[in-house]
């Protein structure tokens, strides 16, 4: 089922689902939209990561 959400509603429930543990496997394409609007609409903005290969 497809449906329009805020980014707000999204970053709340991806939060949700990594504080619990659960999977965000079905947000893999979600995911991406995600990080392309990032890319594009605040290409600029800092963030602190443990980053990991």
């Amino acid at each position: 089922m497809k449906k329009e959400i805020t980014l707000a509603q999204f970053a709340d429930e991806l939060k949700m689902r990594l504080v619990d543990g659960k999977t965000i496997d079905c947000c893999k394409y979600e995911l991406l939209n995600l990080a392309d609007l990032i890319k594009k609409k605040f290409p600029q903005e800092k963030i602190t990561v443990n980053w990991q290969n």
